[in-house]
């Protein structure tokens, strides 16, 4: 959907809008940035959510999509604290509205390199040009960011010194040179022209074909990067047997080519890429006919394609294991996990890092005596959880256990035992060096250039929402 209104391939109807206004609102409920495309939209009608948001622990919790009143609904994304909520008035496809917003994030973390309340009224005018440039009326209008950098400068160390001497605000980039304006014998232009700050950018892409790709591309050293990225979202039986979910992937791509190059990339298993989206550079009929990605690459940082592989037959790198017992004293925690040597040993370059354990338990536990071999471990009282570090998982067993200690009852004394509830432990990791899905990157070839580049590619499979349910 934003690719055909980024090419103008579909032309709005009138009066038709996707988003009537745009409201960025930190996670205490302040109002932060506000943007209306199709008349006023009082705050008031983003009442029904911040209701939820003031009223809820965890903002995450909240539905992404609120029928306001009869008229409006709220559809909204969380980020880094930071909710992007879009209110709309027509009937639009809910999953294309998320995009946009997604999109909106993504654009303002590459300008404002974290988007927080400070950084957003720091950078108060780079902001709402950009939203400007992004949503015309409504609609998607320019969301790649390669043509956003053509037109609106990314704020830099040498920039903002700039500002400071000129009292200027954020520079909107032109086709006309600062000499043809009169301005290049000034003392500012002799100093910004020395720091490298206003350089000449014309706006728009290399050609018509290749709007994506910023002109006059020049780098001293040549370079290529592609991060294949999955994450695991599943929910696991007590046997560790997958009941639903499957792998989420992205092939992010760091271009830092000089001209125009042609990239061809082939995988080992492009079977992987059957559910897929692509970025707009990619030649879709040479994928179709040669499972080869062909295309001319963006300038920096873009994701190449997204893919989704329902999966439920993954062979994970490590044995988990979690029992709780409720008996009449006490309670009793037993957690194991220790590296598949099935996997490791084939994949010797595999590291499991940063391995996390979340046991959800009942509210009746009042504390815990945990111990444990490999890693820390604690209980956190208020949310009755036990949280176990491991770190890196090496050849050894790590096992946690602990005693489970009963609230008592304020009328009788008694011990409150918990009702035979059905817990579940949440999982953190990183694994690098390894994609669950076997998807390998062959080759990647770079041509129409008279340079070399230097090429380079890494695998990471990360924990994404990963429920196992305890016996």
């Amino acid at each position: 959907c934003l690719q055909c209104f980024e090419q103008g391939e579909e032309l709005p109807r009138k009066g038709h809008t996707m988003i009537d206004s745009l409201f960025i609102v930190s996670g205490a409920g302040n109002h932060v940035v506000e943007r209306h495309f199709r008349g006023n939209t009082p705050r008031i009608h983003c009442e029904p959510f911040m209701e939820k948001l003031r009223a809820s622990d965890k903002a995450e919790g909240i539905p992404a999509v609120i029928c306001g009143n009869r008229r409006h609904v709220l559809v909204h994304i969380l980020r880094e604290k930071i909710v992007f909520l879009a209110v709309v008035t027509q009937e639009e496809p809910p999953l294309a509205i998320l995009e946009l917003l997604d999109r909106v994030h993504q654009v303002l973390t590459r300008y404002l390199g974290e988007v927080s309340e400070d950084t957003l009224r720091q950078n108060f005018s780079t902001v709402y040009l950009l939203l400007d440039e992004m949503i015309d009326s409504g609609l998607p209008f320019t969301t790649e960011l390669n043509s956003l950098e053509s037109i609106i400068a990314p704020p830099s160390a040498i920039s903002k010194v700039v500002q400071a001497v000129s009292g200027s605000s954020t520079q909107v980039l032109s086709d006309v040179p600062p000499e043809a304006k009169g301005q290049g014998g000034s003392t500012l232009g002799a100093l910004t022209s020395a720091l490298g700050a206003s350089t000449h950018t014309q706006i728009g892409g290399a050609s018509a074909e290749v709007w994506w790709r910023r002109q006059n591309v020049v780098y001293a050293s040549n370079e290529i990067y592609v991060d294949i990225v999955e994450s695991i979202d599943g929910i696991f039986n007590s046997q560790g047997h997958m009941v639903s979910g499957g792998i989420n992937g992205d092939i992010l791509v760091n271009s830092k080519l000089s001209g125009i190059p042609e990239v061809l990339m082939t995988l080992r298993n492009p079977g992987v890429l059957q559910n897929a989206s692509f970025h707009p550079c990619v030649r879709l009929h040479r994928f179709e006919r040669d499972k080869a990605l062909s295309f001319i690459p963006p300038d920096g940082e873009f994701t190449l394609a997204s893919y989704w592989i329902p999966d439920l037959a993954l062979n994970m790198p490590f044995n988990f294991n979690v029992t709780v017992n409720y008996h009449a004293e006490h309670g009793k925690l037993q957690i194991s996990v220790n590296p598949k040597l099935s996997v490791t040993m084939q994949h010797k370059q595999m590291l499991i890092d940063k391995f996390c354990v979340n046991v959800r338990l009942p509210e009746d536990i009042a504390s815990a005596t945990l111990s444990c071999q490999g890693g820390t471990v604690r209980f956190d009282s208020d949310t009755k959880v036990v949280v176990w570090h491991i770190g890196k998982l090496a050849g050894q067993e790590n096992r946690c256990e602990g005693t489970l200690v009963y609230a008592t009852d304020p009328k009788d004394g008694s011990s409150r035992i918990p009702a035979e509830e059905k817990s579940a432990a949440q999982l953190a990791f990183v694994i690098k060096g390894w994609a669950i899905s076997g998807i390998r990157l062959d080759s990647c070839e770079v041509s129409s250039t008279t340079y070399t580049p230097y090429k380079a590619s890494r695998y990471t499979t990360t924990s994404g929402k990963m429920d196992y349910r305890i016996a």
